[in-house]
């Protein structure tokens, strides 16, 4: 699609359209030199460009952006074939984490240049944080549904760390609290690795060990087939927290 519409004399410059973006703008050629820094992604070049060996942010224009990566050779394939946009997540030197997005500029079919943005970029102390927290918060409160017993909704993508984090999480409460039940409800999982039917296993197998039943419900078909293909799990499994619930309490009136 074209682009419609015109400017005005006044902003025609294209470097000004550039320096106005609130993002790290990179401009290089075909042969991946840089030719131009707005004024943002220089205040924060300056900073990374010691890790480099570079000691002046002037010294970036003229530079090969194949100085910058462990496999050039990588880079320019991805380069050379860009069709559209294409991102990434980049470690800088294990001091920074950044989004990249690479732009082609073609004349035609040709490419003639690169537009590159560093986007959300943060150190990985802070990455680091910012993660953990995005764990904390999507793991969910833990619910006090009965009488000695816990429920836990997850929400998202379970990976193994934020798993270790919900496994700790629970042991923990279960002996503090004297917890006798826990129910996971696993309806708000929308992603899981192939590593997730070992660690629901690993999850029961430990809060049994301390004396913890504990029950999975929520799960959905997709994941269903998944949890089927890889173990068996001999634990209660209902579709519904309500249903488990009713479980819980049926089981303290039996006689």
């Amino acid at each position: 699609m074209k682009s419609i519409g015109s400017f005005s004399s006044t902003i025609k410059d294209s470097t000004k359209i550039l320096e106005a973006i609130g993002e790290n703008i990179i401009v290089a050629d075909s042969d991946y030199n840089v030719i131009w820094i707005n004024p943002k992604a220089t205040e924060l070049l300056s900073e990374i460009i010691p890790y480099f060996d570079i000691d002046e942010i002037e010294d970036l224009i003229g530079i090969n952006m194949n100085h910058f990566h462990k496999r050039p050779s990588y880079q320019n394939e991805i380069m050379d074939n860009l069709t559209s946009t294409h991102s990434s997540r980049i470690n800088i030197k294990n001091q920074y984490v950044a989004d990249i997005v690479i732009t082609p500029i073609k004349d035609e079919t040709t490419i003639i240049g690169y537009v590159v943005m560093l986007m959300d970029v943060t150190t990985t102390v802070q990455e680091e944080k910012r993660k953990n927290q995005m764990i904390q918060d999507l793991s969910g409160p833990t619910l006090h549904v009965w009488d000695n017993t816990i429920a836990i909704p997850l929400i998202g993508y379970l990976d193994e760390k934020r798993f270790s984090f919900v496994l700790e999480k629970l042991m923990k409460q279960c002996e503090n609290d004297n917890v006798e039940n826990v129910i996971i409800d696993f309806s708000g999982i929308k992603e899981w690795n192939e590593e997730m039917p070992y660690q629901i296993r690993e999850m029961t197998l430990s809060l049994s060990m301390m004396g913890v039943q504990c029950m999975i419900v929520g799960i959905k078909p997709a994941l269903a087939r998944s949890l089927a293909e890889k173990t068996d799990y001999n634990v209660p499994k209902f579709g519904t927290t309500k249903a488990a619930i009713k479980y819980i309490i049926s089981q303290s009136f039996d006689v």
